[in-house]
């Protein structure tokens, strides 16, 4: 059994994969889909399954592996995991608000205008507070609570001259200004490796269309995450406005309603490796707010029942299983799971 590594544009981006490997006593090597040669290095692999990280900071880098992906999977039939269906979605919201509508999954109401004018109409008539995203950003980012409507008017126009910016630098609601001073002085290839990709999220403007999704009141977002037969979950607690990116965490033992919905959404789409974050609407009951197939944990395992860490198993009702699952961000399992999916 042999493996190949997708790189994206960040060098580093496959080391968690690799670690996996090298723990799994796996071949492997790392093909980067940025070369101008790449398509000879697939036909040249003797890869068994090619393993996926797509890029998720930029369009620029999006649309292509995306692009490539693409013809990877659905034009040479390779085997990839995650699947190409699972990635589309992933780190686009603009696709995502689609994709949910067309398969008729329940979410917050969201509008995407390309028509200046439309995107002003809804500005005069929607409910307030409104959300606005851009299509790309995690951990919050792009993502702004507009109680005013001269705010949101101001925001149309930003989006359709100059464009809309995501922040630059790192998140300030989830993280510590005097540790960050502290990592980037004594490590200057930290701060510059930082600083590189801070400043090519900053660069990547969305211009000429607008993201609107409904403002639902929470205190907090739940995130259930599936690995293979593996589930895993926790609450997102919020920290001002937002419940995303706020790295705060409650385990919370997790409803069996709520593991059944995204169970029966993923059994419909066939996602095998995917993470959703739901929110509890008044009237709709679980509506999904994003789903990413390539996700991290703040902290070491992502679920935790009565103080004791694990998973959950489906077997005709949901059980509990004590253990660590979660080792090396979870691409360990991932690993386990992929190298199970080509065995069968």
């Amino acid at each position: 059994m042999k493996v190949a590594i997708l790189r994206d544009e960040n060098e580093s981006s496959t080391k968690k994969w690799e670690l996996a490997c090298v723990k799994e006593k796996i071949d492997y090597e790392v093909i980067d889909l940025l070369k101008h040669n790449w398509i000879d290095c697939i036909n040249s692999s003797n890869a068994d399954l090619f393993l996926l990280r797509p890029s998720g900071l930029t369009f620029k880098y999006k649309n292509l592996y995306d692009e490539r992906l693409y013809v990877i999977s659905e034009v040479m039939k390779k085997k990839t995991y995650p699947s190409y269906q699972e990635v589309i979605i992933y780190e686009n919201k603009r696709m995502l608000s689609a994709f949910l509508k067309g398969a008729n999954i329940s979410m917050p109401e969201t509008n995407v205008f390309y028509n200046i004018d439309e995107a002003y109409a809804f500005a005069d008539s929607c409910s307030l507070p409104i959300v606005v995203k851009t299509a790309i950003g995690g951990s919050g980012t792009g993502v702004l609570i507009l109680k005013h409507r001269s705010a949101i008017r101001n925001y149309i126009k930003k989006a359709f001259n100059k464009g809309i910016k995501r922040r630059l630098g790192p998140n300030r609601q989830a993280g510590n200004v005097k540790k960050w001073t502290q990592k980037s002085i004594s490590s200057p290839a930290f701060f510059l490796s930082k600083l590189k990709k801070y400043l090519e999220i900053y660069k990547d403007a969305q211009k000429g269309f607008v993201i609107f999704q409904e403002y639902i009141p929470h205190e907090y977002e739940w995130r259930i995450a599936r690995i293979g037969n593996s589930w895993f979950g926790h609450q997102k607690v919020k920290n001002g406005d937002k419940a995303s990116g706020t790295k705060g965490i409650d385990y919370v033992s997790l409803p069996s309603d709520l593991l059944d919905f995204c169970r029966n959404i993923c059994k419909e789409h066939n996602f095998t490796c995917m993470s959703l974050d739901l929110f509890e609407h008044p009237t709709k009951g679980y509506v999904v707010n994003e789903l990413q197939t390539i996700f991290g944990h703040v902290q070491n395992h992502i679920l935790e029942l009565d103080g004791k860490i694990g998973r959950y198993i489906y077997d005709n009702g949901w059980r509990f299983e004590e253990g660590d699952f979660n080792t090396n961000e979870s691409y360990d399992l991932r690993l386990k799971h992929a190298l199970s999916l080509i065995e069968k």
